[in-house]
């Protein structure tokens, strides 16, 4: 990776998308593994890992819901660029249309 592309990973509002979407990925994988190994702690008489798994269960619904919020933003920001910029093309493209007649 560039010194460049280090300084701004996130070039577009489509690259933080893209890397939201990686990220929920991730969470969700953390979430089933937590599962699996609150079960392991129930089943083998630890109770206090088991509440420490609960609450990291808790932190990491509550991190993916933050960036579930967040993917529907970048979303919206999205979609209002490209309204703004058609918005923009509309007069261009009325005034080549006017030239060519």
């Amino acid at each position: 990776m560039s010194s460049r592309e280090m300084e701004r990973p996130f070039e577009s509002i489509e690259s933080a998308y893209d890397f939201m979407n990686v990220l929920a990925e991730a969470i969700m994988e953390s979430i089933k593994d937590l599962h699996v190994d609150h079960t392991a702690a129930i089943r083998e008489g630890q109770p206090r890992t088991a509440q420490a798994i609960e609450l990291a269960l808790f932190k990491a619904r509550t991190l993916n819901c933050y960036v579930h919020k967040s993917r529907r933003t970048l979303n919206d920001l999205r979609t209002l660029r490209r309204l703004i910029l058609n918005e923009r093309m509309v007069p261009e493209v009325a005034g080549a249309r006017a030239q060519h007649r």
